[in-house]
């Protein structure tokens, strides 16, 4: 796994949690005050959400790589391409 996809992975898990956010901010009339009263907490919960999702992409670029999963995928012949050369 390549560090260029590790980073989109990363920035599209951000955006949906900004997305939510800002859905949430504006659809709640006390939220705001809310928020402040609980900003560690949320603050918490998105770093360890965000940490979570980290590892376990680790553990299955590991995993994938251990078992030798993705050697084995690479060596299928693709049935689009005629003659099913890769």
């Amino acid at each position: 796994m390549s560090k260029g996809w590790f980073f989109k992975t990363i920035l599209i898990y951000e955006l949906i949690a900004f997305l939510v956010w800002n859905i949430l901010v504006r659809t709640e009339a006390d939220f705001e005050q809310w928020a402040y009263d609980n900003i560690h907490t949320i603050a918490y919960i998105w770093w360890a959400t965000t940490l979570l999702v980290v590892t376990l992409s680790f553990v299955i670029q590991w995993s994938l790589n251990k078992w030798r999963i993705r050697a084995r995928l690479r060596l299928l012949k693709d049935p689009r391409k005629p003659g099913g050369k890769q």
